[in-house]
C-alpha cells in the first residue's frame, strides 16, 4: 500500500497528499495555484495560469500571489475590473468613467500597448501634463488666441473655437488673420461722411452723431445725416422757416409773416398773430390777414369807426364819433347780436325815416303819437315821452302805459248808478247819469244816486196805496190797499176807505208781518204744483182753526196786485204765482173761522 511518506504518494509533485479516512487510501490534491488535467484516477497539476487564464477574464493577466501562489487575475493595460470580489471582470477603461480622462476629453488606447489616451475634444486645450490631462474651454486660455479686442466663442455644431471682433471693432486683418481695430478708425465706422464715430459709454457699439445742423435720414446706426431743415422743415412749426445759425450751424427756426412766436426759451411755436393779443389790433378791431403776403390786416368791428391816422388803427366806438351818424333827436346804441350802430328816436319823437335812415319827428305829429282819435297827444315834462290823456267823456281801459280811451258810458256805466243811464253832454261831452224809471235821485247834482222810488216818499203814492213797479217800464204803479178804493183825481191815485160787509162766519186775516218783504227766490224753497199764472210760487197756509182761504189778495213790487190761487191739497193751502222772481209786499185774505194771520209756508220757482 501506498504511503503518502514515500514519493509523496506518488502523486504529481505539485499536488498534496492525503489519505481517505475511510479506505486510507491516497489522495492527490492539486496545491494553490495547479490545475488537474489529468484523467481520473490520474492527478496532474498544471500551472493553473496555463489552464483557461487561470479562471481570469480573456482581458485580465493570470499570475500567482508570491507567498500563497494562489491565482491573481489582474486587468490588462486599457482594462478596468468592474467586477465585484473576488470576480475580477475587465471592461475596456474608456467606458468607466471614461478611462479617468477629464469630462471634456475623449478616452482611447495607444496601439502599442493598449493604453489609455485622454485628448481634449475641439474646442477645449490641456492646461495639465501630458500624463495628467486637465481640459479647459479654449476660450478660457489666451482667450483661444482671438487677440484682445475680440470675442471668444464656439460654433454651435462642432465646438470649434471661433473669433470675432467685439462691438466697436471691425476686422481690418486678411483671411483668416483676425486683427480687431477700433471701428471708428475704419472707414469712419461706417457712420455718414457728416457723422462724428463715437462708441457708446456702456455697450461701446458705434454711435454716428450727425453734427449740428444735420438730422439722421434712414434706419440703422449707420443712417446717413441729412440737412436738418430738409427733414421736417428742421423740427421748425409748421408755419416757420428754417435756416442755420451762421456761426453755429444750428437751426433756427423764425415764425412766417402773419404768425407770432408764442414759444418759450429756444422752442419756437408759430402762432397765427390774429390769435395772440388779436393781432396788435385793439380790442375793437378785426384780425384778418392779407391774401396775397398773409400780413396782418385790422378792421374796426360793427360799431366802431377808425380814429387813428395812416397805418395806424385806432377803432373808436362810432357813437362816440358824429353821434354814430344818427339823427340830432336820436340816441345811438348798438344791436346786441351785431354791434351795429342803432339809432332810437329820443322819448317823444319818432322815426319817419326808414330802417336805414331814421329821422325823428315830433311823436304828437305823427298819427297823434299813437294816443288815438279820443285822446290828447302831450309830452311828459321830465322825460319828454308822449303823454296820451283821454278827451272828455272817454276814460282809458287799456292796461299799463297802453292808453285805450273808451267811452266812458261803456265802462261801469260812466261811473252812474247801477240804476241810471249814462250819456253824454252835448256841448262837452261830459258824463250825465240819469236814474231810470221807476227810481228817483236821492244824491245830487254830482254824484247820482238812484234808489227805488216806492222808498222813497212811497213813490209818490197815497198813504194808503201800495207802490210798485209795472212790470214792463218798472214805472211806479200805485194800488189801493185793502180797505181802500181809488178816486181818480186828475190821473193821481187817490185812496179812499170803502165798507166791506163779510159774509157771516169769515173773517180778514193779514199775512205773518214776518213774512212781509220775503223774496222769490230767496225765502224757504219748497215745492208747488204747475200753473200757468207764472213760474214763481208763493204758498200761504192757514195755521190756525179756520177752514179754509175763501179769496186772497197780494201785492208785489213788481207784478203789483194779484188775486188768483191755487187750493192743493186743502182749502186750508193758497197758491199765488208771479211771472219773474219778486218781493212780496203785502198780502191779506178772508177766511172761515176766527183767524186774522196766515204764513208764508214757502216759495218755489222752475227756472
Amino acid at each position: 500500500m501506498l504511503c503518502c511518506t514515500v514519493h509523496n504518494g506518488g502523486c504529481d509533485p505539485n499536488a498534496a497528499c492525503s489519505h481517505d479516512n475511510e479506505t486510507f487510501a491516497v489522495v492527490c490534491t492539486c496545491k494553490t495555484g495547479y490545475t488537474n488535467t489529468g484523467e481520473a484516477p490520474a492527478v496532474i497539476c498544471s500551472d493553473s495560469c496555463t489552464v483557461h487564464n487561470g479562471g481570469c477574464d480573456p482581458n485580465a493577466a493570470c499570475s500567482h500571489d508570491n507567498e500563497t501562489f494562489a491565482v491573481v487575475c489582474t486587468c490588462k493595460t486599457g482594462y478596468t475590473n468592474t467586477g465585484v470580489a473576488p470576480a475580477v471582470t475587465c471592461s475596456d477603461s474608456c467606458a468607466v468613467n471614461n478611462g479617468g480622462c477629464d469630462p471634456n476629453a475623449e478616452c482611447s488606447h495607444r496601439v502599442s500597448d493598449f493604453a489609455v489616451v485622454c485628448e481634449c475634444r475641439v474646442g477645449y486645450v490641456n492646461v495639465g501634463t501630458a500624463d495628467l490631462v486637465k481640459c479647459s474651454d479654449g476660450c478660457y486660455v489666451n482667450n483661444g488666441g482671438c487677440g484682445d479686442n475680440a470675442v471668444c466663442s464656439h460654433d454651435f455644431k462642432t465646438m470649434m473655437i471661433q473669433c470675432a471682433c467685439m462691438i466697436g471693432y471691425t476686422n481690418s486683418g486678411n483671411g483668416s488673420n483676425l486683427m480687431c481695430t477700433d471701428s471708428c478708425k475704419v472707414n469712419n465706422g461706417d457712420c455718414d461722411s457728416n457723422a462724428t464715430c463715437t462708441h457708446d459709454s456702456v455697450t461701446f457699439a458705434v454711435v454716428c452723431s450727425c453734427p449740428i445742423g444735420f438730422v439722421r435720414s434712414g434706419c440703422g446706426v449707420t443712417a446717413g445725416c441729412v440737412d436738418s431743415c430738409k427733414v421736417e422743415n428742421g423740427g421748425c412749426d409748421g408755419n416757420a422757416a428754417c435756416a442755420h445759425d451762421s456761426l453755429t450751424n444750428a437751426v433756427v427756426c423764425t415764425c412766417n409773416k402773419g404768425y407770432t412766436n408764442t414759444g418759450f426759451g429756444n422752442s419756437v411755436y408759430c402762432t397765427d398773430s390774429c390769435q395772440v393779443n388779436n393781432g396788435e389790433c385793439g380790442s375793437n378791431a378785426t384780425c384778418s390777414h392779407d391774401a396775397s403776403t398773409n400780413a396782418v390786416v385790422c378792421s374796426c368791428k360793427n360799431g366802431y369807426v377808425n380814429s387813428g391816422t395812416g397805418s395806424a388803427i385806432r377803432c373808436t366806438d362810432a357813437c362816440q364819433m358824429n353821434n354814430g351818424g344818427c339823427d340830432s333827436n336820436a340816441a345811438c346804441s348798438h344791436d346786441a347780436s351785431t354791434n351795429g350802430v342803432v339809432c332810437r328816436c329820443n322819448n317823444g319823437f319818432v322815426n319817419t325815416g326808414c330802417d336805414t335812415t331814421v329821422k325823428c319827428t315830433d311823436s304828437c305829429q305823427v298819427n297823434n303819437g299813437g294816443c288815438g282819435s279820443n285822446a290828447t297827444c302831450s309830452h311828459d315834462a321830465s322825460t319828454n315821452a308822449v303823454v296820451c290823456s283821454c278827451k272828455n267823456g272817454y276814460v282809458n281801459s287799456g292796461t299799463g302805459s297802453a292808453i285805450q280811451c273808451t267811452d266812458a258810458c261803456q265802462m261801469n256805466n260812466g261811473g252812474c248808478d247801477s240804476n241810471a243811464t249814462c250819456s253824454h253832454d252835448a256841448s262837452t261831452n261830459g258824463v250825465v247819469c240819469r236814474c231810470n224809471n221807476g227810481f228817483v235821485n236821492t244824491g245830487c247834482d254830482t254824484t247820482v244816486k238812484c234808489t227805488d222810488s216806492c222808498q222813497v216818499k212811497n213813490g209818490g203814492c197815497d198813504s194808503n196805496a201800495a207802490c210798485s213797479h209795472d212790470a214792463s217800464t218798472n214805472a211806479v204803479v200805485c194800488t189801493c190797499k185793502s180797505g181802500y178804493t181809488n178816486v181818480p183825481t186828475g190821473g193821481v191815485v187817490t185812496c179812499i176807505q170803502v165798507t166791506t160787509t163779510l159774509a157771516p162766519g169769515t173773517q180778514k186775516a193779514h199775512l205773518n208781518s214776518t213774512h212781509v218783504g220775503s223774496t222769490n227766490p230767496g225765502f224757504q224753497q219748497g215745492d208747488c204744483p204747475v200753473s200757468v199764472n207764472g213760474a214763481f210760487g208763493w204758498h200761504f197756509v192757514l195755521t190756525g182753526t179756520s177752514t179754509s182761504i175763501v179769496s186772497i189778495r197780494c201785492v208785489f213790487n213788481a207784478a203789483g196786485v194779484v188775486t188768483s190761487m191755487i187750493q192743493v191739497p186743502s182749502d186750508k193751502h193758497a197758491y199765488v204765482f208771479t211771472r219773474t222772481g219778486d218781493t212780496l209786499l203785502e198780502a191779506s185774505a178772508v177766511v172761515n173761522g176766527p183767524d186774522t194771520e196766515f204764513n208764508l209756508s214757502n216759495v218755489c220757482n222752475s227756472i
